[in-house]
Order: C-alpha cells, then sequence, then structure tokens
C-alpha cells in the first residue's frame, strides 16, 4: 500500500527554525501532475516567506526550486507521463495570464511530493543532475530572464551585478561580453575559473572610475560604461553603482528587492537617460531554452549540498553571509 504521509519542512510559525513534519501526500488535480522531489534549492525569497514579507497563510513549506520525477499524472495533463524527469516552475492554477505571486498552500514545495501545474513543467535531459537542475528553476529562471529583458545588442556589454546563487549563473549565461560585479574578490576569483568566464572583473569597492576603465578597455560603444547591468543582489549600495557603471540610453534591469526599497541619485539615472526594467523570472518555454543551453554548454552552478535533517543549519549558514552559489537539499 502505498504511504500517506510525506517528510516536509513545514513553515508553522514566521520567523522559527525550521523543522520536518509528517504531512498528507496530495493527490492532483485534472492539470497536475505529482512529482517526486530528488533535489529542492534554498532561495532568498524562502527566506523572505519564513519572515512573513507574503503574508503567506500558515502552515506552509518552504522552497520553489524542485526537480524531481512524475509520480503521478492528472486526468486533463498533456505531454507528460509518469517517469518523466521534470523541473518545476513556481506557479499554479493560472487563468489564461501568467501569474507570478508564490504559491500559499502545500503545493508550494515538499521535500517528497509536489504538485505541480502540469504548464509550468520543463523536462530535464536524461544525464542532468538534479541537484543541477532545482536552481535552475528559480535561480537559473530569474537570472535568464533578467538578461533577456536587457535586450542587449549583438556585441554589447552586460554587467551582473552581485555574484551570488543568481549571478554565478548569469556570468556565463550571458556571454556576449560579461562585466562581474562584487564586493568579494573570492566571488570574482571563482566565476573567474568557470569556463564561460566573464571579460571583465569589477571589485565594488573600487573607484567608479577605476571600474568604468577596465569595461572601456574591451567595449566597443561610443558611451562609457556597460550597455546593460543586472542587479542580482538586494545590497542597496549595488543599485547605485549599477547605475555609474550603465553607460548613457543603457539600461538597468532590476531583479533584487532591497528591504527598504530601491535608491538610486537622478544624477546616474536621469541623466544618462537610463531605462529601468523590472524582471522576476522567465516563462516556461525560456525555461526549457535555459535548461537546454545549460546543457549543451556545460555551465556550471556552484553547489553546497545539504540533507532534509539538515535544513535549518543551512538556513542558519546561509544568513551568516558565508555560503555562496546555491544551496540544495537532495533526497537520498
Amino acid at each position: 500500500m502505498a504511504p500517506a504521509t510525506m517528510k516536509a519542512i513545514q513553515i508553522q510559525q514566521y520567523n522559527e527554525p525550521y523543522h520536518i513534519s509528517d504531512v498528507p501526500i496530495p493527490k492532483p488535480k485534472p492539470h497536475q501532475v505529482l512529482v517526486r522531489i530528488q533535489a529542492a534549492g534554498f532561495c532568498h525569497t524562502d527566506l523572505m516567506a519564513l519572515n512573513n514579507e507574503f503574508n503567506t497563510k500558515l502552515p506552509f513549506i518552504g522552497s520553489h526550486e524542485p526537480a524531481g520525477i512524475i509520480e503521478e499524472v492528472g486526468s486533463e495533463v498533456t505531454g507528460f507521463q509518469r517517469g518523466d524527469r521534470v523541473g518545476c516552475i513556481n506557479f499554479d492554477s493560472v487563468c489564461g495570464e501568467l501569474q507570478g505571486a508564490p504559491i500559499d498552500d502545500v503545493r508550494f514545495i515538499s521535500n517528497w511530493f509536489k504538485l505541480v501545474d502540469a504548464r509550468f513543467l520543463v523536462k530535464l535531459p536524461d544525464d542532468m543532475e538534479f541537484k543541477v537542475a532545482a536552481p535552475l528553476m528559480c535561480a537559473g529562471i530569474s537570472i535568464y530572464g533578467g538578461i533577456v529583458r536587457a535586450d542587449v545588442p549583438k556585441g554589447g556589454s552586460v554587467g551582473i551585478v552581485g555574484i551570488g546563487g543568481l549571478g554565478h549563473l548569469g556570468t556565463q549565461i550571458a556571454k556576449c561580453m560579461v562585466a562581474a560585479i562584487d564586493v568579494k574578490q573570492s566571488a570574482l576569483d571563482a566565476v573567474a575559473s568557470y569556463e564561460h568566464y566573464p571579460d571583465v572583473l569589477i571589485l565594488a569597492t573600487d573607484t567608479v572610475e577605476k571600474s568604468l576603465e577596465k569595461i572601456d578597455g574591451v567595449t566597443s560603444s561610443e558611451y562609457s560604461g556597460l550597455d546593460a547591468t543586472v542587479l542580482a543582489t538586494d545590497h542597496p549600495a549595488a543599485f547605485e553603482l549599477a547605475a555609474a557603471l550603465t553607460r548613457k540610453h543603457g539600461t538597468m534591469v532590476l531583479l533584487g528587492q532591497p528591504e527598504k526599497g530601491i535608491t538610486m541619485s537622478y544624477q546616474t539615472v536621469i541623466y544618462k537617460d537610463i531605462k529601468l526594467v523590472g524582471s522576476l523570472v522567465a516563462d516556461t518555454a525560456q525555461a526549457q531554452e535555459l535548461v537546454e543551453l545549460f546543457h549543451r554548454n556545460r555551465l556550471h552552478v556552484e553547489i553546497t549540498e545539504w540533507k532534509m535533517e539538515e535544513a535549518e543549519q543551512m538556513r542558519q549558514w546561509y544568513c551568516s553571509g558565508a555560503s555562496s552559489g546555491k544551496n540544495v537539499i537532495v533526497m537520498d
């Protein structure tokens, strides 16, 4: 007889440590599939949900970067079957238009099974590891969507500001002319070691003049600076720096979500005619493109693996600022 319950990292109270609960295994609705989770990534948004920044209804189950194997298929689902290896985007039960709000019930994610709207599934290559695929389902598609929205011209340049979970993926994805920008030299050194490495490394503590000199030495624009910058950090100071490094008539794509809002001086935005573009994640077709791009080019995900029982330790490690890349819970 199949089990009736599963283990899940369930948040029962805000701002409390993670712990494991037994919850019922859900049944898929006609448009859903049930996925047995093999790996689940930890995202900054999970911390925001735990801190009640989205007014998420309690109890809920953390994480929205899952990859696994389809266990059961709803009656209206086409194109997927039991046994398919899939990644799951964080959307569910939409009506016509794509909705981006976090899912506020047990369908959000579980660490055994997850209910998924089949319209927001992507198929994984047979030889792609689940722990690699999972971070692509939020961090990957967030930075990919931001790079797409930057709309950099052929031969142009883009700067990735913040070389963490999103940024270290973005420096590889955006390989037209890439500048990696971070306050930590160790983060810059890490992405410089990848097969698809940035053309320019910018230490955020350097002067703007020194950084622009580096950028202008490898770009061909008639204006000083980068054609576009993608903000993959919440650090408030990064937004002003990015504006200073973006060329006249350039584009800034905003992914970061600073607690106190986004602040930039009018001199570096208005007087340079910089276009500000907000971006959340990519759509399903773009997510499938990203998976194939990652697989085809052998791109790298910097992963720290954790067991399910180590979820609270993982959260504290992340909050300490010591982690880099992506933290992923991998099922036994």
